[in-house]
C-alpha cells in the first residue's frame, strides 16, 4: 500500500503542474465561448424581437381597409421597425415616373406646408422610380443623385428605400431617413424594409380592392337613388340637382353640373354651388358639340391655377340627351370616370323610362279628357241648349212680367253652354303643350274669325316660365275677353297686352260702344273675377276713352307663379 502511494504520488509529481499551468488556459477559451454564446443568444433574442415587431406590423397594416388609413399605418410600421426618424411613402401615377401621392410621417403639418409642394420624384427619390430595387446610403448630400433640399425642408443624412408593388406592378416606394440610435441603416434594416414592403403590396391590394367595391356600391346607390326619384314623378331638376352633388362627392371633384337639349341648345339643368348658374348655356361656356357626343377630358386654364374638366355624354344610341361636365383644380387628380360612365348610362336609361312613363301618363290623362269632353258635349251641352230653346218658345207665350225672367235665364244658359265649350276646348289642349306665347298667339288668331280683324297682341315679360294652372288662367282670360267683344262691342279694333313680370297682368281694350252699366257681370266674368280672388288678384272692367272698355285681370307673383 505504501508502494502504491509512493507509487501514485511519484506519478502525480510530475503531471501536477502540468496540469495546473493547462487550466487557465482552458478557462479563457471557456469565456470567450461563453460570451460568444452570449451574443449569438442576444442576437437571436433581437432577431427574435424584431420578426415579431415585423409581424405585428404586418398584422397592423393588414388590420383596416381604408386605403389612406393603410398607408399611412405602412410608414408609421416602416419607421418604428428600422428606428428612423423620418417616413414617407410615394405613390406612382398612370404613368409609372412620377409621384401624384405623398404620405409622410415625422413631420408635422406645419412644416410639411413650409417645405411647400410636394416632391414629384427626383434625385434619390427618382432613382428607386427607374431602378425599383431597395436603396441604402450613408449621406444622402454625397450621393451622385442627390437632387437637394428644398427651402425649410429638415436636414437628413442616412437614407433607406424600397419599392412597394402588388404583384408585377410597382405601386410606390417606401422612403426612410436618419437612424435614431446608429449612424447609417444596416443591412438587416434593409431585409426587414423589404419584407414589409412585400407585406404591404398585399394590404394595399386589398384595400384598393375594398375600395373599388365599396365606390360600386356608393354608385349604384346613387343611380337607383336617381331612377327612383325619375319614376316616382318627382321633379327632373330637384333629382338631378340631387345627381350633381352627389357625383361632386363621389369623384371629389370641385364642381359638377348636368346640361340636357333644350331644342337646338344645350342648357345647364343643375350645378353645385360652384358650377355656372342654371338655364347657361353649354355653349358660353367653350365646350363643343363633339366634345359633348363623345366625351373628353380636357385640361384647362381656370382663374390663377390649371384644371382638369371631363365631360360624360348622356345619349340614347346615337342621339345625345345631354352631358355630365365635373371640374378637378391642380391639387386633385379625375378619377372613377369608369364608375361615372356607366353611371351615365343608367342615369340616361332613367331620364327616357321617367319621359315614357310621362309621355303614357300624359296620353291616358288626355284619353279620359277627350271622354269627359265627348260626354260633355253630346250630353250636357245638347241638354242645356234643349232646355233653352223651351225656354224661348215659353217667352213667346207668356205675359209681360215673366218674359224677362225667361229671358236672363236664356241668357245665363247661353252662357253657361259658352263655359263648358270653353272647358271642352281646355280638355283638347294637345299632349305635348306649346309655349304660351304660341298659345296666345292662337287664341287671338281663332278670335279674329269671330271680330272680323286680328287682334293686335303684345307681349312683356318671360311667360313661358309660368306654371301650367296659371297659362290656364291666362288663356281662359283671353277667350272670355275677346269674346265679349265679338258679341256685345262692334270694336273695329283690340289691343291685347299679356305682361309676365312681378306679376301677372292681361289687358284687353276695345274702341266698341262701350260698357252698358245697366247690365250685370255675365257667369263669365264673374269666373274671371274669382279665379283672380284665388289668386289674391283683382279683376276690373271700366269704361275706354273716347270709346269702349277696358278688361284688366291682374294677379301679384307667387313663389309658385315665377320662376
Amino acid at each position: 500500500m505504501a508502494e502504491q502511494r509512493r507509487h501514485g504520488q511519484e506519478t502525480q509529481g510530475p503531471s501536477g503542474p502540468a496540469a495546473a499551468s493547462l487550466w487557465p488556459l482552458s478557462a479563457l477559451e471557456l469565456d470567450d465561448l461563453l460570451e460568444e454564446l452570449r451574443a449569438r443568444a442576444g442576437v437571436a433574442r433581437e432577431s427574435q424581437v424584431r420578426m415579431a415587431s415585423l409581424l405585428d406590423a404586418v398584422v397592423a397594416v393588414s388590420s383596416n381597409l381604408d386605403l389612406a388609413d393603410v398607408l399611412h399605418r405602412i410608414v408609421v410600421s416602416a419607421c418604428e421597425l428600422v428606428d428612423a426618424t423620418y417616413g414617407a411613402l410615394g405613390v406612382l401615377g398612370p404613368s409609372g415616373e412620377e409621384l401624384v401621392e405623398f404620405v409622410t410621417h415625422g413631420l408635422t403639418d406645419e412644416g410639411r406646408a413650409a417645405i411647400g409642394p410636394l416632391p414629384r420624384g427626383h434625385g434619390l427619390l427618382g432613382l428607386i422610380i427607374s431602378s425599383p430595387q431597395p436603396q441604402r446610403v450613408s449621406d444622402i448630400g454625397e450621393h451622385p443623385k442627390s437632387y437637394g433640399f428644398p427651402p425649410n425642408h429638415p436636414p437628413m443624412t442616412s437614407f433607406l428605400g424600397a419599392p412597394v408593388r402588388i404583384r408585377d406592378d410597382v405601386f410606390g416606394n417606401l422612403y426612410l431617413t436618419d437612424k435614431k440610435h446608429a449612424k447609417n441603416f444596416s443591412q438587416d434594416d434593409e431585409a426587414i424594409l423589404v419584407a414589409l414592403a412585400a407585406a404591404a403590396g398585399v394590404a394595399i391590394e386589398n384595400a384598393r380592392l375594398y375600395d373599388r367595391a365599396r365606390g360600386q356600391q356608393l354608385w349604384a346607390e346613387a343611380a337607383g337613388r336617381a331612377t327612383q326619384g325619375l319614376l316616382a314623378g318627382e321633379a327632373q331638376d330637384v333629382v338631378l340637382a340631387e345627381v350633381a352633388h352627389r357625383v361632386a362627392d363621389l369623384t371629389q371633384a370641385s364642381s359638377c353640373f348636368v346640361a340636357l337639349t333644350r331644342g337646338t341648345d344645350v342648357v345647364v339643368v343643375a350645378s353645385t354651388g360652384t358650377g355656372p348658374p342654371v338655364g347657361t348655356s353649354v355653349g358660353d361656356l367653350g365646350l363643343r358639340a363633339a366634345m359633348l357626343a363623345d366625351g373628353e377630358t380636357v385640361h384647362l386654364d381656370t382663374v390663377g391655377s390649371t384644371g382638369t374638366r371631363s365631360t360624360v355624354p348622356l345619349a340614347v344610341g346615337n342621339t345625345p340627351m345631354g352631358v355630365i361636365v365635373l371640374d378637378w383644380t391642380v391639387e386633385e387628380r379625375a378619377s372613377h370616370l369608369a364608375e361615372l360612365s356607366g353611371f351615365a348610362e343608367q342615369l340616361t336609361v332613367s331620364l327616357v323610362a321617367a319621359t315614357a312613363h310621362t309621355e303614357r301618363a300624359r296620353a291616358e290623362l288626355f284619353a279620359d279628357r277627350d271622354r269627359i269632353a265627348r260626354d260633355m258635349h253630346d250630353h250636357v251641352i245638347q241638354r242645356l241648349f234643349a232646355t233653352g230653346m223651351s225656354l224661348q218658345s215659353a217667352s213667346r207665350l207668356s205675359d209681360d212680367a215673366v218674359r224677362p225672367r225667361l229671358e236672363r235665364a236664356v241668357d245665363d244658359l247661353d252662357a253657361a253652354i259658352k263655359d263648358i265649350r270653353h272647358t271642352i276646348f281646355a280638355l283638347h289642349r294637345p299632349a305635348v303643350a306649346r309655349d304660351l306665347a304660341s298659345e296666345i298667339t292662337s287664341v287671338c288668331r281663332d278670335a279674329s274669325v269671330t271680330l272680323g280683324f286680328p287682334p293686335d297682341l303684345r307681349l312683356v315679360g318671360r311667360t313661358d316660365d309660368l306654371p301650367e294652372q296659371l297659362e290656364a288662367d291666362v288663356l281662359a282670360v283671353l277667350r272670355e275677353a275677346l269674346s265679349n267683344v265679338a258679341r256685345h262691342a262692334s270694336a273695329t279694333s283690340v289691343q291685347v297686352s299679356v305682361e309676365a313680370s312681378g306679376g301677372v297682368v292681361v289687358t284687353v281694350v276695345d274702341d266698341g260702344q262701350g260698357l252698358d252699366p245697366d247690365r250685370t257681370r255675365s257667369s263669365g266674368l264673374a269666373n274671371l273675377a274669382r279665379r283672380a280672388d284665388e289668386r289674391g288678384g283683382e279683376l276690373r272692367v271700366e269704361r275706354h276713352e273716347p270709346s269702349g272698355t277696358r278688361l284688366v285681370w291682374s294677379v301679384p307673383a307667387g313663389e309658385d307663379d315665377l320662376a
